[in-house]
């Protein structure tokens, strides 16, 4: 690197070579096979998806994702068909009050052979517990797509402790 540094023309590197030189002290089985999306509609599809979960419109979610999908979230896992998931968002979005969704940043991406699209979506959801009081997680959730659907869904939540 100091040697490089010292020349008189600059010096070009593949980010890819980089890359390949670097030693992890874990293998990565999909390192370096992803580009930053530059269509912008799996960016839509999550945000309304999102948005349609704040506001419990299950009818404009219902658009956003696959006839079957899987969801991973906190302390469990769905399996099966829309229909029957559209029931169980509506008894989550009842027990949140006054939801909000405050979305930090988000990221698209398409693997290089162009087989696998996805986006990930950083925000903080704020609600109103039961009991009346105010209440807030941090999630960062992660869509797979297929034909322009949403078909996976990770949700990850960080909860403060009280």
């Amino acid at each position: 690197m100091l040697l490089q540094a010292c020349q008189n023309s600059p010096v070009r590197q593949n980010a890819t070579n980089l890359h390949n030189d670097t030693t992890y002290a874990f293998p990565i089985k999909q390192s370096n096979q992803w580009t930053i999306n530059p269509n912008h509609h799996n960016v839509k599809m999550v945000m309304t998806a999102l948005k349609a979960y704040e506001t419990g419109d299950t009818a404009l979610l219902n658009k956003c994702v696959a006839d079957s999908l899987t969801v991973y979230y906190d302390g469990g896992h769905y399996k099966g068909g829309k229909r029957e998931f559209m029931f169980a968002i509506k008894e989550v979005v009842k027990a949140l009050n006054n939801l909000r969704v405050r979305v930090k940043d988000c990221e698209s991406v398409i693997s290089k052979d162009k087989k696998q699209e996805r986006v990930t979506a950083w925000y903080t959801q704020y609600w109103t517990t039961r009991q009346g009081l105010p209440d807030s997680a941090d999630v960062t959730d992660e869509a797979h797509f297929k034909d322009g659907k949403i078909m996976v869904w990770y949700n990850y939540v960080r909860r403060y402790k009280k």
